[in-house]
């Protein structure tokens, strides 16, 4: 019974929260906005969206008004 709970919420979580907060995108679109599809942003970038790729985000660099 527990695996259907953690399967429920889990189903939830991609169908609701995750496409309300950021969506996927492939590393061709990540690279036309200029960023680059990496595991982890460093603090002089930012992210801007989640790759398609397992685990990976795209960043970009920072503009001074984000500091």
């Amino acid at each position: 019974m527990k695996i259907f709970y953690y399967l429920f919420h889990f189903l939830c979580y991609a169908t609701f929260v995750l496409p309300g907060n950021r969506s996927l995108v492939d590393p061709g679109r990540c690279s036309k906005l200029y960023g680059q599809c990496k595991r982890r942003c460093p603090k002089y970038e930012k992210q801007i969206e989640l790759c398609l790729s397992p685990s990976k985000i795209c960043c970009i660099e920072r503009s001074f008004e984000d500091n």
